[in-house]
């Protein structure tokens, strides 16, 4: 069989019959072997060795060997309908959150991407199941899985992220705007509007990312009403949208929000967007932030995230403050000055 599937066995322990590490099937799993290798015919047949072996497993707890038996019917290399099915019917819900738990411990790239396949065929339960396994992870990497999984399951995963949107804790209102931010379109944007005035600015931190990641003119519009939210995570959240977006209308309010702006981080990501933005009425403003005073110069990342921009925009007067950082006592500036003239030089090159 198939290498993906080899967590049906597990090692011997000393004294069993037969050479010690080796490894023996559990008796659902030689069940479903069995079932798996016959026939039409006698499939039939070996249905109920299936259904008594998970049932017994289940009722000691064995919670592990049936989510592996059942990982083994639905991830057969050529589907097998027959054994999808069949796994359908014996899953049940502790069983669901037994297999959500081992798709958040997948490393695997190709066996997560089988199982996130398999488990979107599950249905609203299982769905549900995502949901709380979601609110009860800090684990980034399963987070993603889950999310992911949540969008293949399509109109029945987005039934269950429209309660997350719903419900009183922030993270779980959280994670159903970070599902949002993998789906397209205009539904998506509706539903984050209303999480971008959530009492939590972490919500509405998540909320603009998301709209960075869907896009479109909506998403950009909404982005650009967020750059002066009262918490500056959320300020350069909203900085970083509206410059991935190339929302046009932004420069103005960018270019006053970084009149005012005390966080540097924050300053830093309004600089990065003017770059993107590639307005050159915008290079006198970042100029102040890469230059400084004689009495005082801004702190070293404003000013790499300010020549970075000028590299950007690329104008003339632009360029010239970058060849001046080569001379910058602070090394860091220099370097940054170095890499944005040999990228330019490159894309000269390649233009010519």
């Amino acid at each position: 069989m198939d290498d993906l599937f080899t967590d049906m066995k597990k090692p011997r322990e000393e004294g069993e019959a037969g050479t010690v590490g080796t490894a023996r099937p559990t008796p659902l799993a030689a069940a479903v072997s069995a079932y798996l290798m016959g026939t039409a015919d006698q499939r039939t047949d070996l249905v109920n060795p299936v259904r008594s072996q998970t049932a017994a497993a289940i009722d000691v707890g064995n919670l592990d060997e049936v989510a592996a038996a059942m990982e083994t019917l639905l991830l057969q290399p050529v589907p097998d309908p027959e054994a999808i099915t069949l796994a359908h019917m014996l899953i049940t819900t502790p069983v669901e959150g037994r297999l959500v738990m081992r798709l958040g411990e997948e490393k695997d790239e190709r066996r997560r991407e089988a199982l996130i396949e398999a488990l979107a065929t599950l249905g609203a339960s299982m769905a549900q199941t995502i949901s709380d396994a979601l609110a009860n992870t800090d684990n980034r990497h399963a987070r993603r899985s889950y999310v992911r999984t949540l969008v293949a399951m399509g109109k029945e995963g987005m039934t269950v992220v429209e309660e997350m949107l719903e419900d009183d804790r922030w993270f779980v209102v959280r994670n159903g705007v970070m599902v949002l931010g993998e789906v397209a379109g205009d539904t998506a944007v509706s539903f984050l509007t209303s999480t971008l005035a959530h009492g939590d600015a972490r919500v509405r931190r998540e909320t603009v990312i998301s709209l960075a990641k869907i896009g479109g003119e909506d998403a950009g519009m909404l982005a650009l009403g967020m750059l002066e939210d009262a918490d500056a995570d959320v300020r350069a959240g909203a900085a970083r949208a509206v410059g991935v977006l190339k929302v046009e209308r932004a420069l103005r309010p960018l270019l006053k929000l970084l009149e005012d702006e005390e966080q540097d981080s924050v300053v830093e990501q309004i600089l990065r967007s003017l770059g993107q933005l590639g307005d050159p009425s915008a290079v006198p403003s970042i100029e102040k932030r890469a230059v400084g005073s004689f009495l005082r110069k801004p702190p070293t990342d404003v000013r790499v995230a300010a020549y970075t921009a000028l590299g950007a925009i690329g104008t003339p007067h632009a360029m010239s403050l970058v060849e001046e950082a080569l001379d910058d006592k602070d090394a860091e500036v220099r370097s940054v000055g170095a890499a944005v003239l040999a990228a330019r030089k490159s894309v000269v090159r390649a233009g010519s």
